[in-house]
């Protein structure tokens, strides 16, 4: 019998488990109004985020407008993409605070990082990035501080949706 019931407890705990992790991609609104300390928490989080997300597109703006790297054959329009995807999402964050929304973010801002990683030590599509070249290291530093802030923000809603188990 003390069997039977460790086995239903383990595939509850499963069932659980797989729900709390769907929840990183719940298009539902957290509940935060009863929360004061949370709801300051997360808004700190959120804004950041939102903020840094935007400078990450500034980053790429001006790297693509002002610094030539429009003329980089292939590379190139990836840059204007990222300044139009970062200010994009910077918006989404602040009108659509959903778990769903800083998810996508923070997948985002990795792919990011690991483009100009892989751009750094084995080149990306015919263009090798150099650590000294202007925006690397600022871009490194407030791409990696993002993704921290925009995982610890869409755990934090996450964890708050109503409905959780």
């Amino acid at each position: 019998m003390a069997q039977n019931t460790s086995v239903i407890k383990a595939k509850a705990g499963r069932a659980g488990a797989l729900s709390n992790v769907l929840l990183l991609v719940s298009v539902r609104k957290p509940e935060l109004r009863h929360r004061r300390n949370l709801f300051i928490t997360a808004l700190v989080l959120r804004l950041a985020g939102a903020g840094l997300l935007a400078w990450i597109g500034y980053i790429h703006w001006v790297l693509w407008q002002s610094e030539g790297y429009k003329f980089i054959p292939t590379d190139g329009p990836f840059f204007l993409v990222d300044a139009i995807a970062g200010v994009a999402l910077a918006a989404a964050l602040l009108v659509w605070p959903r778990p769903l929304a800083g998810l996508v973010s923070a997948g985002f801002v990795a792919g990011t990082i690991l483009a100009l990683v892989i751009s750094l030590t084995v080149g990306l599509l015919g263009f090798n990035e150099s650590i000294s070249a202007y925006y690397v290291v600022l871009a490194l530093v407030v791409e990696s501080i993002t993704l921290v802030i925009l995982l610890a923000w869409t755990a934090l809603v996450a964890w708050l949706v109503p409905g959780r188990s």
